[in-house]
């Protein structure tokens, strides 16, 4: 029963990383901070120290690669912070699959942008707007669809 609390609160802070994503273009460090120790609490009364091993070796190689993409400037350090944080619910059995649905989603929202924003023209001063992913949306969907089956097993 514990799990399944932890998982939603995990749930809502996932969704609630994307909203403030949309909205302020960032994702504050408390909030990835909050969803960090949610996910390891479900993680661990889930399965115990050997699951939450697992999820961690995850959480490690996602905050590497992450905090390399943000070396690079392909994304902010909050979004590697938070698909770190997400990434301790989620073993590493499953870490291609959340991957997998963060990349899918992501692109979606990239072709939906650039319909939209060329459909707005924003242009200031004579140039186009820069515009910026909020990469809070597909790290939520991500994590939200792999881990949806233990969700709704705890209310089924």
């Amino acid at each position: 029963m514990g799990e399944q609390v932890a998982l939603w609160i995990a749930g809502g802070l996932a969704i609630a990383g994307a909203v403030w994503d949309i909205r302020y273009r960032r994702l504050p460090n408390w909030l990835a901070l909050a969803l960090g120790v949610a996910a390891i609490v479900a993680t661990f009364l889930a399965g115990g120290w050997a699951l939450l091993g697992s999820a961690a070796i995850h959480a490690v190689i996602v905050l590497v690669v992450g905090m390399a993409l943000f070396a690079l400037k392909a994304i902010g350090a909050g979004d590697a912070k938070f698909y770190s944080a997400a990434a301790f619910a989620v073993p590493l059995d499953r870490a291609l699959p959340m991957l997998g649905w963060v990349s899918v989603s992501a692109l979606v929202i990239v072709i939906a942008m650039t319909i939209w924003y060329r459909g707005l023209k924003v242009i200031e001063g004579g140039k186009r707007k820069s515009w910026t992913l909020p990469y809070g949306v597909p790290i939520g969907i991500g994590f939200i669809a792999v881990v949806q089956d233990r969700l709704l097993g705890s209310i089924m």
